[in-house]
């Protein structure tokens, strides 16, 4: 037993269908993964937005102009002004798309909208129509949002102190009085509901490793033909040998097993490194995760490897390929519309992501990222094994069907 495992692994080893697809196959498709959706994880700074500021001397004399000030002289501006002279050319540059929205001080006794009790003039805003610019609806609506806060904010503290000074005037003497009623200081305490800080993207990493697992079957399922007394005449020589069949399958099953779950592993290693995941000292339980997904790959490759018939090894391999592409597309891997598609698969029909050896995969590392128990990984972790036994079971009962008389 122990010449054939080593024989398997050495033959393994020296295949490049299953160094490429077991190895090299999830290590370049995480790659591409990286320049994907890193942009998208990027924690940068907040782009300023352009605002036009009416600079006449209600401008001037309004504390909001120096608030608009602080805002865009920041390290990280929140605003971008651009002053013009008048209210047209304030809307000019909105009908252009060159600004989101304009900040307009009217005089005294000016504006048709009802006055505050400052002295300094009414603020007001003009915001840029829907669809204006070459903006997004996104970025249209954050635009909008941040130009109204800031407004708002600013009016809520001028109300603030009218009424204080209205009230309490004395208490305008006190700064520390007035600072406590303008901060927005809050205490705040951080909970994480989830063993780790959420990232959508981990999704489709999971999805890939989930992919990668059950790509792995190729190895089982190329060596259990290779028992095969049709296979070839190596194969026939083994089936008439004193050799008992189970003798042969389980330790070519342990070397396959064994490769794919280091090939596995080393691809985890190289998404951890390079995808910036942290799983919270928890990764030796991935790697449990990773000899549970290999055994479970092994089991669906040992079960095409022993069908019966004189399919070829193209046929079989074909197989496990078109099962491993299609189970992947209900897993989310090829992108967001796929992704959603695996959820509302999942949401009509939860057995589904526990029949789906890529979702049952995908879930078991998404157990240990995400939930600080380790009840749904221990759940999933005995499907993969249970399920694994039952192939492997099968398969053993059709290799004992597969003697020297059927050749």
């Amino acid at each position: 037993m122990w010449t054939t495992f080593k024989a398997t692994v050495r033959t393994l080893l020296l295949t490049p269908s299953a160094v490429v697809w077991t190895l090299i196959f999830p290590i370049v498709l995480a790659t591409v993964f990286n320049f994907m959706f890193e942009p998208m994880r990027s924690t940068g700074s907040v782009e300023a937005v352009d605002v036009a500021v009416v600079a006449d001397d209600a401008w001037e004399d309004s504390p909001f102009s120096q608030v608009v000030d602080t805002l865009s002289e920041a390290g990280e501006p929140l605003l971008a002004v651009h002053p013009v002279a008048g209210e047209k050319e304030a809307r000019d540059l909105l009908a252009e798309g060159s600004v989101a929205g304009a900040y307009v001080v009217d005089a005294a006794g000016e504006s048709t909208a009802t006055p505050t009790a400052s002295d300094a003039g009414t603020l007001r805003i003009i915001l840029a129509p829907a669809g204006s610019g070459t903006s997004s609806d996104a970025s249209y609506d954050i635009n909008r949002a941040i130009l109204e806060s800031v407004a708002t904010s600013y009016l809520q503290r001028v109300a603030l102190i009218e009424d204080l000074a209205a009230h309490d005037p004395a208490a305008l003497s006190d700064p520390t009085t007035v600072q406590n009623a303008l901060g927005l200081g809050v205490s705040v305490r951080e909970v994480s509901l989830t063993n780790a800080q959420p990232d959508s993207m981990v999704r489709f990493y999971y999805a890939l490793l989930g992919m990668a697992s059950i790509f792995a079957a190729q190895l089982a399922g190329e060596s259990v033909w290779r028992l095969q007394p049709t296979s070839s005449a190596a194969g026939a020589r083994r089936a008439v040998s004193g050799t008992s069949r189970m003798r042969l399958l389980i330790p070519t099953i342990g070397a396959c097993w064994a490769v794919s779950t280091t090939f596995l592993a080393i691809a985890f290693g190289y998404i951890c490194l390079t995808a910036h995941i942290d799983f919270s000292g928890r990764e030796g339980l991935c790697l449990v995760g990773i000899a549970a997904s290999s055994l479970l790959s092994c089991g669906i490759g040992a079960l095409v490897g022993a069908l019966p018939g004189r399919m070829g090894s193209d046929s079989r391999r074909g197989i496990l390929t078109a099962l491993t592409c299609l189970l992947s597309l209900f897993a989310g891997l090829y992108g967001e519309p796929t992704m959603e598609l695996a959820d509302t698969v999942a949401h009509v029909f939860p057995a589904a992501t526990w029949l789906n050896p890529v979702c049952l995969i995908r879930d078991l590392f998404y157990t240990v990222y995400y939930y600080d128990t380790l009840v749904p990984f221990s759940l999933r972790l005995a499907a993969c094994a249970g399920i694994a036994a039952v192939l492997l079971a099968v398969s053993a009962a059709c290799m004992r069907r597969s003697a020297h008389e059927h050749l």
